[in-house]
């Protein structure tokens, strides 16, 4: 089976609920067929700094339950993946800590491959540096 690529994300905001945009845009994004959802995590940091965690075997919420692309999730995030990505939430706030696959890209990738050639580079460009060039160029972006 081939994959990839595959990323890791991590939102957070201050609440999430069953009619949330996120998990709208979340619910759009599966389904065009663009990425697959490989193993999603909810962490929740309470006021106090205490924090939660829900996945697909525990205590998910509805609306984010049945989105991997199989039927169990990957073991790719271990305990200390989780707590790193949970240290990036902050009190008061509900983390989404999603694994991705970027099916358009592995789609072309295989095309490539069936053609003889090879992907040479995959490289994430940082946000804040796609928008000071967009900026640069007179145009507007956040």
């Amino acid at each position: 089976m081939r994959v990839g690529p595959v990323d890791v994300l991590v939102f957070s905001t201050p609440t999430l609920d069953g009619g949330s945009r996120v998990v709208d845009a979340l619910h759009e994004a599966l389904d065009s067929g663009a990425v697959a959802l490989i193993d999603i995590v909810l962490i929740a940091r309470a006021t106090d700094g205490t924090v939660s965690f829900a996945d697909v075997d525990d205590g998910l919420p509805a609306s984010l339950q049945n989105l991997l692309a199989h039927p169990s999730p990957m073991t790719l995030l271990s305990d200390r993946d989780v707590a790193f990505a949970s240290a990036s939430v902050g009190n008061g706030e509900v983390g989404l800590l999603l694994v991705l696959e970027h099916r358009w890209a592995r789609r072309l990738a295989e095309r490539i491959q069936d053609e003889g050639g090879v992907t040479r580079l995959h490289e994430r460009v940082p946000h804040d540096a796609v928008v000071r060039a967009f900026e640069a160029d007179g145009a507007a972006a956040t």
